[in-house]
């Protein structure tokens, strides 16, 4: 059963379905970052933020498919709060057939991806919803760009860098990230092997023990924030990863990527070929490879 229910405010007070005041409250929250979330950064041309996004859901929703054959929702576009003149409109009874339609729909499409409104140039931020992993797709995206530059050649988009975890930008909140995060990879300071005789433990502390043997370079981004600087985040860090993991910052294993912007931040742990992958930056990745080195590597 579906009701209807009149809210005043940007309605007008006009009738309005479930539906449309869930619309109105997804767009009036798009723009919040929160700890917990999930996600990937993006750097795009200045002035061109709005294309920008749009060639970003584009460009996401169309590897999702590729890579994991999901298809999801297509985010709405912003709209004015008052919605269009021709849903407010309708009468009660085509409402609700619409708003029938919509939820059948919605049950075969997930929102796997919904963008936030940032009061900075040149950057965009979109939440990623399970099961897409950021940093793995991004991997992916790269690697598909760097083979296929023709494929995927963007026009506004430079870089991107997914997102782990995100959480607040205070030294405890990097701390409470950094622990969620880097323990898939590290063995943390203060860490312990659990010690076993059966032979599942034994399996287990073979399985620490090659993992604790990354490298690690830390590289960290801030911007529109004063609390935080780059030296106390990499020795925050730094502090909290094993001895066991030596600092590389020419050929890392691992590098964690963190970016802090005004009150919130973020950490993932990419592979070895971050830098070969230009940095996660479509731009460069697809720029055609110039003909004087073609040439020379056809004569090696």
């Amino acid at each position: 059963i579906l009701f209807l229910t009149a809210i005043q405010g940007g309605s007008g007070g006009k009738w309005q379905t479930p539906h449309q005041q869930a619309k109105l409250a997804s767009i009036r929250g798009r723009g919040v970052i929160e700890p917990g979330d999930v996600g990937i950064w993006a750097t795009c041309a200045r002035g061109q933020e709005g294309k920008a996004t749009v060639e970003l859901r584009s460009l996401l929703h169309k590897f999702a498919e590729q890579f994991y054959g999901i298809v999801g929702e297509a985010e709405e576009e912003d709209e004015d709060e008052d919605g269009d003149e021709d849903e407010d409109d309708l009468d009660i009874e085509s409402a609700i057939r619409k708003e029938a339609a919509a939820i059948e729909d919605k049950k075969e499409k997930p929102k796997l991806f919904s963008t936030a409104r940032l009061d900075i140039e040149c950057v965009l931020f979109v939440k990623v919803r399970p099961p897409i992993d950021p940093v793995d797709f991004v991997h992916r995206i790269c690697k598909e760009v760097a083979s296929k530059p023709d494929t995927a050649r963007t026009k506004y988009i430079n870089r991107l860098t997914p997102m782990t975890m995100i959480g607040r930008a205070t030294e405890k909140g990097l701390e409470e990230v950094g622990k969620t995060v880097l323990e898939e990879y590290f063995e943390l300071a203060g860490d312990k092997t659990m010690e076993s005789s059966d032979d599942n433990g034994e399996i287990a502390k073979e399985e620490k023990s090659e993992r604790t043997s990354y490298s690690y370079a830390i590289r960290p981004t801030i911007r529109n924030h004063n609390t935080l600087n780059r030296d106390v985040v990499i020795k925050q860090i730094a502090s909290s990863i094993g001895d066991v993991h030596k600092v590389n910052l020419t050929k890392p294993d691992k590098v964690i990527l963190v970016e802090i912007y005004q009150t919130i931040c973020g950490m993932s742990v990419v592979g070895d070929d971050w830098e070969a992958l230009k940095r996660f930056n479509l731009a460069e990745l697809s720029k055609p490879i110039p003909k004087a080195t073609v040439e020379a590597d056809a004569k090696a």
